[in-house]
């Protein structure tokens, strides 16, 4: 097993493929729009974001417990995935957008979706989110 190192990086509310959500209109304060994988509306602006109970560092952890037995040649080890975190604080629609090792975004959601999450709010009231989250582990 190789020993690793991390380097996280958190996009919250965001989608790196811009492609992935579409705009809807509707009548409430808070500008979202509809995930095209899930079709469920997610909000795009917060007064707070959806995080772990506990904190993100816990979430950051747990990641640097991700297991990587060979990196294939010519395989990047930057990975990301994305996931909704609904108004209940349940994990829904999750993706692996980069895994070019295999199995490392899996264990990624495999995690995100262990810890119990609050959700995002909009005006005071929960909302749906789209969370990005991009990781690059670096082999030593």
């Amino acid at each position: 097993m190789l020993t690793l190192s991390m380097f996280l990086g958190t996009v919250f509310g965001y989608f790196t493929d811009q492609k992935a959500v579409s705009s809807v209109n509707t009548k409430t304060d808070c500008p979202h729009k509809k995930d095209l994988l899930t079709g469920k509306v997610i909000t795009t602006t917060f007064d707070k974001l959806a995080v772990t109970k506990g904190g993100i560092n816990l979430l950051y952890k747990a990641f640097a417990k991700v297991k990587i037995d060979s990196v294939p040649n010519g395989a990047t080890t930057k990975f990301t995935i994305a996931f909704i975190v609904d108004v209940n604080g349940h994990i829904s629609g999750e993706r692996v957008i980069k895994d070019d090792v295999g199995g490392v975004g899996n264990q990624m959601i495999k995690i995100v979706k262990s810890f119990k999450w609050i959700p995002a709010t909009c005006n005071g009231k929960k909302v749906p989110s789209l969370h990005t989250i991009p990781l690059q582990i670096c082999l030593q």
